[in-house]
């Protein structure tokens, strides 16, 4: 099956997103929601902007991924949580060096909205050697051990976590020396 376009994924998006929306106004006039409810149109718009994956040259080899406040409203928790879990290591996270910002690579995440537990996995290994940057390449590159597959598609193609954690951990021995 063939990757849509980003041109494709805009219209599937744009029209997902006008029927959902208009679904919430015949909801609200149903239910005789006063129109100043809706009044900030703008900041509806952002709050909705801000849960897209954000877009960055890194977006080439790592991304797309999800900004601080995506993902805080992706998930429905406060940016300390968010940072509770960086710092715990159980999110993939890489600080942008022009501005500092985090970014979440968006393919850690499950349907379920979780972290894939076997990424976080790897992902702790490789951070055990190297910095979040050369982690994330490492985990969307291409690997012949794996079938010339990436660690993350080889986890989210089930197969045998093990497989990629003997890599990892070979891949990391060899940066430490």
């Amino acid at each position: 099956m063939e990757t849509p376009t980003l041109v494709e994924q805009e219209r599937k998006l744009m029209d997902l997103l006008t029927r959902r929306v208009h679904a919430t106004f015949r909801d609200a006039r149903a239910a005789g929601v006063p129109a100043e409810v809706f009044d900030d149109v703008e900041s509806i718009a952002a709050s909705m902007a801000a849960a897209l994956p954000t877009t960055h040259v890194y977006d080439l080899l790592v991304g797309p991924f999800y900004d601080t406040s995506g993902l805080t409203r992706w998930w429905g928790i406060s940016r300390q949580a968010v940072n509770k879990a960086v710092a715990a290591g159980t999110v993939i996270a890489c600080r942008l060096a022009d501005d500092g910002q985090w970014v979440y690579p968006t393919w850690q995440f499950t349907d379920e909205r979780t972290v894939h537990p076997h990424l976080i996995t790897l992902w702790q290994t490789l951070r055990e050697a190297a910095d979040p940057w050369t982690c994330a390449v490492w985990l969307r590159s291409r690997q012949p051990g794996l079938g010339d597959r990436t660690a993350v598609e080889w986890i989210t193609d089930g197969h045998p976590v093990d497989t990629a954690l003997a890599l990892a951990r070979a891949d990391a021995e060899r940066w430490r020396a």
